[in-house]
């Protein structure tokens, strides 16, 4: 059990780090005019091609053989994985700063305790659920200690970023129930997901904005795409994935914050552009949140 707790935690902060490099990668393939609807619609083909070639070798001919139910399942997944949280959060991205992207975002470890307790029936440790208000907290600091507050956020953002925030926490919730039954295998869910979740992203595009930003595609740009598909898509999701399959929905919602850490690293270094003091003091409330909650369960086990 407790070999299993490991396994999940690493595997929860191997999201982190991955997904820790996509939101300036995102702000810096926004500016060269490419669509972040187009990067994930990439993204999501890459994968399927990618898993269905794996799946074939390791699992032997049938593999994609589910369920009615199943397959409901996977349809609504795809709509809250791809469409809802991450081409929300890329999008979002662009029209925030990378630390105000991240600290909405990850507000979502407290919908996620929420709901846990409901769809999962797991109850956050009174720990995690002070964490979860440290993290709001860490907002307070990050938003409002800066000029303007809020009314400086774009609007835009916004809603990208609360599409994202109810994506992230409803995929993570529905997941980890699927998955701590043993109904599916966490890489044949992967493969699911991003089949529907991209056909319907690529459907969307196709009517409502067409595709005339691929002309913006360079050899830079087309080198980043690789690692929003191969990283934070193939293994970030692959790695969360198996998380919610050996540790609480609660718990890897929380360790996932820690992309905050990566990203403020990041950002200097590909975008030229520094948080401000306000934004480092929320990021670091949020960041000993986390530590806390995960230090407080693991000692439980």
């Amino acid at each position: 059990m407790k070999n299993n707790y490991t396994r999940g935690v690493m595997m929860a902060l191997g999201t982190a780090v991955l997904w820790g490099g996509m939101s300036p990668l995102a702000k810096f393939i926004g500016t060269q005019g490419v669509s972040m609807v187009s990067v994930m619609c990439y993204r999501a083909v890459l994968v399927v091609i990618l898993m269905s070639l794996y799946l074939r070798y390791s699992l032997g001919p049938g593999w994609y053989r589910i369920g009615r139910s199943l397959m409901r399942t996977y349809v609504f997944l795809g709509f809250l994985t791809v469409v809802m949280n991450a081409c929300g959060f890329m999008v979002s991205c662009f029209y925030l700063t990378v630390p105000q992207a991240l600290m909405l975002h990850y507000t979502f470890p407290l919908v996620t305790m929420a709901g846990s307790y409901f769809i999962t029936h797991e109850k956050p440790s009174k720990m995690q659920i002070a964490a979860g208000f440290m993290i709001v907290g860490g907002l307070y600091v990050g938003f409002m200690g800066q000029e303007g507050g809020m009314l400086s956020v774009s609007p835009a953002g916004l809603l990208w970023a609360l599409a994202s925030l109810i994506g992230l926490s409803g995929q993570t919730l529905v997941s980890r129930r699927i998955l701590m039954g043993g109904a599916t295998n966490p890489l044949i869910q992967l493969f699911y997901v991003h089949l529907f979740g991209g056909a319907m992203l690529i459907a969307g595009k196709s009517v409502l904005m067409g595709w005339g930003d691929l002309r913006a595609i360079d050899g830079a740009v087309f080198a980043l795409m690789q690692y929003s598909a191969l990283g934070a898509g193939l293994l970030g999701f692959g790695f969360m994935f198996n998380a919610l399959k050996r540790i609480p929905a609660s718990l890897v919602s929380l360790i996932c914050t820690l992309e905050l850490v990566f990203a403020l690293i990041i950002t200097p270094l590909v975008l030229g552009l520094y948080p401000t003091g306000y934004e480092l003091a929320g990021c670091a409330i949020i960041m000993a949140a986390v530590a806390c909650a995960t230090v407080q369960k693991k000692a439980e086990k």
